[in-house]
This record gives C-alpha cells, sequence and structure tokens, in this order.
C-alpha cells in the first residue's frame, strides 16, 4: 500500500498535467510526444520531446492551442447531444500521433501527443474500421 501514501503526497504537491506527465512518462516512455495544458489566456508546455519540437513552429502551436480552446468551449453543447454523461476526453487517430484531449472547463484542458504506436489495440480497432470502411465515401 505504499504506492497509495506515495499517490497522496504527489496528488498535494504537483499539478494535475504534471502527474499526468509522470504517469504517461512511465506508461508510454519515449513513445511520449507531448504534454500541454492550456487556459482562455495562456498554455504551458508541460513535457515535448525534442523531435517533436522541431517539427512545429509557435504558430503551429499557436493554431492548434486555438483549435483546442474552442472544442474545450463545445463541451457542454457536446454533453447536451449525447446522453452518455460527461465528456472527459476526445481521441484523434493520425498515421503516426494518436492526440488525447481532456477539456477540463471552457476553454481550459490538457491535450496529450502519443506515437501511434503506443495504443496498438485502439490503433488496429481504428484501422480495421478504416478498411471496413473503405476509401471511397458514401
Amino acid at each position: 500500500m505504499l504506492w497509495r501514501n506515495d499517490f497522496r503526497v504527489m496528488l498535494t504537491t504537483e499539478k494535475p498535467s504534471e502527474r499526468l506527465t509522470d504517469f504517461l512518462e512511465n506508461r508510454a516512455g519515449d513513445h511520449l510526444r507531448s504534454v500541454l495544458q492550456y487556459d482562455s489566456d495562456d498554455k504551458t508546455v508541460v513535457h515535448v520531446r525534442d523531435d517533436v519540437a522541431d517539427e512545429y513552429s509557435d504558430d503551429d502551436v499557436a493554431a492548434v492551442m486555438q483549435d483546442l480552446r474552442l472544442e474545450a468551449i463545445e463541451k457542454s453543447h457536446q454533453e447536451s447531444l449525447y446522453d452518455h454523461g460527461e465528456l472527459n476526453c476526445t481521441v484523434r487517430c493520425f498515421d503516426d500521433a494518436i492526440e488525447l484531449h481532456f477539456p477540463r472547463e471552457e476553454a481550459k484542458g490538457t491535450v496529450v501527443a502519443l506515437d501511434a504506436d503506443v495504443l496498438e489495440a485502439e490503433a488496429a480497432l481504428v484501422g480495421e474500421c478504416m478498411d471496413a470502411l473503405g476509401d471511397t465515401a458514401d
């Protein structure tokens, strides 16, 4: 039960985005691409892998952050459309990365990027669904 005590200490000494980063560094290792925390006015880069940082300009990051803020604003609207409870996370599957967006409140949240192969089972399911859909639109 020592880990529970350590976890309680961690809850009081670290910000949630830092706890998430620690968890993902242990769980995903080098497959963790980035963790960013944002609110309506600012963003904090909690973690970014060097090769990922080299891929994006400041303008690129600003555009992504603006998109995420807009999505967070839509959180309550999305919750009203679906009778599924609170919206906790959205997932975007790209060829090379998986993006996890955790909107917390209006214009505030955390976004995580992982290498696509870290979620092999989930990525395989998405890939199989895409294969079933085929290359043509309905």
